[in-house]
C-alpha cells in the first residue's frame, strides 16, 4: 500500500471510530438577538439510529450548563439507555418565569426562555435525529421550577418531566395546566430548607420586583393538583424504597398512581434535603440539608422515562 492510500485509510479509521464514541457538542443559537448557549451529548448509538429520545437537562439557579453535567450524571446512562441529553444555559444563570423570586439583582426581564427552548427544540429536531414525540426535561431547584414551567408552557411539545427539589410558586399555581395529560416524577426532601416541603419562602429567597414571589406550593398540594389534571386514582400504590443506607437520615416512599397509562410518581424524601439522590454533599448540610442516599434520582428519572413511548 502507497503513503498515500495508508494515510486515506488512517484517516477514514479515525473518523470511523471518533464517530462511533459519545460525543459532547459545545454550541450556540441566536435567539432574539442574543447568543444562547447549550451543550449537546450524543450517544454512541447516534450514528446508527433512527430517532432517539432526549433529555432537557436543565441547571439549577447560579448554576451552568457545563457544571451540571458532571452533577446530575446523565451522561453514562445516556450512553447505556441511548438518548440524547441537551444541557440549555440560562442568561445570568436564572430560568426566566413569572411568579418565582430570581434572587438575582436587575434580571433582564427581556429574556424569554420559553421561546429560547422552543426554537432550541427546533433545531435539535431537524438537526440531531431527536424524537419528537420522546422529549422530555428534568433538573434540580430552579431547573425543576422551569421543567414544571415547561409543562405548562410546552405542553405540546414536552412529553414528560422529573423536577427534583422543584415546585410552583402560588402565583403560577392559580392557572396552572397541562395542554394533554403529562407524566411527572417528582421528587422532594421533607427538610429542603430553600424549597419547602410545606410550602412558603424558603431560605434565601425574595422579591427583587413586585412581579417576583417566593412563596411556593406546598409540595403535597401540587401533587394533588397533578393527579388531578391527569384524572388519576388518588390513592396510589405506595413502596418504601430499601433503606440502604441508614445513616444519611433520609427514608425514602415511592408513590405511584394510576392515570390511564400516564405515569406519575412521586417520592417522598423523608429528612433530606434541597439535594440531588445518589449525588453529592455540594455545600455544607447547614445549609442545604442532606443528601439522600437509598436510591439514584438520575436511575430513577431514566427509569421513569423509559417507560414513557
Amino acid at each position: 500500500m502507497n503513503l498515500k492510500l495508508l494515510s486515506h485509510f488512517i484517516l477514514s479509521f479515525s473518523v470511523t471510530f471518533s464517530i462511533a464514541q459519545s460525543q459532547n457538542l459545545d454550541k450556540t443559537i441566536i435567539v432574539d438577538g442574543r447568543e444562547r448557549q447549550y451543550l449537546i451529548h450524543l450517544p454512541a448509538s447516534f450514528t446508527s439510529a433512527d430517532k432517539l429520545p432526549l433529555i432537557l437537562a436543565l441547571h439549577g439557579g447560579g448554576g451552568t450548563y457545563k457544571n451540571t453535567i458532571k452533577f446530575y450524571g446523565f451522561d453514562k446512562l445516556a450512553d447505556k439507555y441511548n438518548f440524547i441529553i441537551v444541557y440549555p444555559n440560562a442568561v445570568n444563570k436564572a430560568w426566566s418565569m413569572p411568579g418565582i423570586s430570581s434572587r438575582v439583582k436587575n434580571l433582564d426581564k427581556t429574556v424569554d426562555d420559553i421561546k429560547f427552548i422552543s426554537i432550541l427544540l427546533d433545531s435539535l429536531v431537524a438537526n440531531y435525529k431527536v424524537d419528537s414525540k420522546r422529549i422530555f426535561c428534568s433538573g434540580i431547584s430552579r431547573g425543576g421550577m422551569f421543567s414544571f414551567y415547561l409543562a405548562y408552557q410546552l405542553g405540546n411539545r414536552i412529553a414528560g418531566i422529573a423536577p427534583v427539589c422543584g415546585g410552583i410558586s402560588q402565583t403560577v399555581a392559580a392557572n396552572y395546566s397541562f395542554k394533554k395529560p403529562m407524566p411527572v416524577l417528582m421528587i422532594n426532601g421533607t427538610e429542603d430548607p430553600l424549597v419547602r416541603y410545606n410550602g412558603g419562602a424558603g431560605k434565601f429567597n425574595k422579591r427583587n420586583a413586585e412581579s417576583e414571589d417566593a412563596d411556593m406550593l406546598p409540595s403535597e398540594d401540587l401533587l394533588a393538583k397533578i393527579v388531578k389534571l391527569n384524572n388519576c386514582n388518588e390513592k396510589p400504590v405506595v413502596t418504601n424504597i430499601p433503606d440502604t443506607d441508614p445513616n444519611d437520615g433520609c427514608n425514602a416512599v415511592d408513590y405511584i398512581y394510576s392515570c390511564n397509562n400516564i405515569p406519575v410518581e412521586f417520592i417522598k424524601e423523608i429528612g433530606a434535603g434541597h439535594t440531588w439522590p445518589g449525588g453529592s454533599q455540594y455545600l455544607p448540610k447547614f445549609i442545604i440539608g442532606s443528601v439522600c442516599r437509598d436510591f439514584s434520582a438520575s436511575e430513577k428519572i431514566f427509569e421513569f422515562f423509559m417507560k414513557i413511548k
